[in-house]
């Protein structure tokens, strides 16, 4: 097994040597600076950004979430073009994209390096090319979540490389590349401002998950995200009126992790 801080060195050159293949420039996204930022500790390293993106790329991704969403929403398995149920217990519907840098998408930034960097920089967490990223929708009644942390290793397959680099969508264990949840983020929009009695919040726990100790309400154009560590205990809770997230992890080798 290659030493960590050489698989940090040749990652970080791969980044440089492909950063020209995107080129995204987040100022045309938002507003908002990694060194503007700050992180909360408790209960674990954390940070909530009001109104994250410019009004016109927040009403872009609200018109492309509900463009999926009425196609339908599927009670059975995974289906490529529609929100389908997960196969977990957990309710609500997931739609998951397939990657993209077209200028001509709103969902360009989620994949491209300068992306990645912003959120690395703020937890100063070392991050791969590995990313994973979906559309999650909750109808009115959903349950409150099971208590969890992300801390877990997935795959990927260089077959869903982006030109930059990037790999997106987690697959199934016969594929070659494992890496591990280290950033979550949810990105949280819609069509109506939220209400307390409205529900949906995701409730941040302590390290044994057993006290829930704050919650962050799903409002329009807000961004949660935190670092992922056997502490970083989370959950959805059981909503009353729709409230849509879009969700995404960066990962990193397991062995540095």
């Amino acid at each position: 097994m290659r030493p960590a801080f050489l698989t940090k060195l040749a990652t970080r050159a791969q980044k440089v040597a492909l950063y020209s293949r995107d080129r995204i420039d987040l100022e045309a996204f938002t507003n908002k600076r990694a060194h503007d930022i700050m992180v909360i500790r408790e209960p674990f390293p954390h940070f909530v950004v009001d109104d994250f993106f410019k009004p016109h790329i927040y009403q872009s991704l609200c018109e492309q979430f509900d463009r999926t969403k009425r196609k339908g929403l599927l009670e059975g398995p995974w289906s490529p073009d529609h929100f389908h149920k997960f196969n977990i217990d957990y309710d609500g519907f997931v739609y998951t994209p397939a990657g993209t840098l077209d200028p001509a998408s709103p969902l360009s930034v989620f994949f491209s390096l300068e992306w990645n960097w912003f959120f690395s920089k703020i937890f100063r967490q070392f991050t791969g090319f590995e990313t994973s990223f979906a559309f999650h929708h909750h109808p009115p009644g959903n349950r409150t979540g099971f208590v969890h942390n992300d801390n877990v290793d997935k795959h990927f397959s260089p077959m869903r490389r982006l030109a930059n680099g990037v790999m997106y969508g987690e697959g199934t264990v016969s594929d070659p590349i494992i890496a591990r949840r280290k950033i979550a983020l949810l990105y949280f929009l819609g069509k109506e401002p939220w209400e307390e009695i409205n529900g949906g919040a995701t409730g941040l726990y302590s390290a044994d998950g057993k006290n829930l100790l704050t919650k962050v309400a799903p409002a329009n154009n807000r961004l949660l995200a935190f670092q992922i560590s056997e502490k970083s205990m989370h959950a959805f809770q059981e909503n009353h009126k729709e409230r849509d997230s879009i969700v995404q992890w960066f990962h990193t080798p397991p062995e540095i992790a």
